[in-house]
């Protein structure tokens, strides 16, 4: 009887041991020339117009104005009732170049030079 209480005390400070041990862990650094975790990514590139997302921002560079556009996604919890109404999307930049809409988590860029459309969510 005292060996199976001992043995059963052994296992429990072993199991104790690996449960803390896992808690200790440390965050190896970055080694050099390995991409960081939230790498610029471009999206969309043309002579007028480069779109680049960074992890929850996405930048819009309008190059022959000039011009930097950033957004930053946000989650956010909408009740199943309004997330279905119909949501009109708002004009938040219109120049001579392009033009940029959101409507939620969707950005809508109209490069007016090409006429082309693009929905970046």
């Amino acid at each position: 009887m005292k060996k199976s209480k001992a043995a059963a005390v052994i296992l429990a400070l072993m199991f104790v041991g690996l449960f803390l041990t896992g808690c200790t862990a440390t965050q190896q650094p970055q080694k050099e020339g390995e991409p960081a975790e939230s790498a610029t990514v471009t999206i969309y590139e043309t002579d007028t117009l480069k779109i680049e997302s960074e992890g929850a921002k996405t930048r819009i560079y309008d190059l022959k104005g000039n011009a930097v556009y950033t957004f930053t996604a946000h989650k956010q919890r909408v009740p199943a009732a309004s997330a279905a109404q119909i949501v009109e999307a708002k004009t938040t930049t219109d120049t001579e170049t392009v033009k940029i809409q959101t409507a939620y988590n969707l950005i809508i860029v109209t490069e007016k030079a090409t006429g082309k459309t693009l929905y970046i969510r």
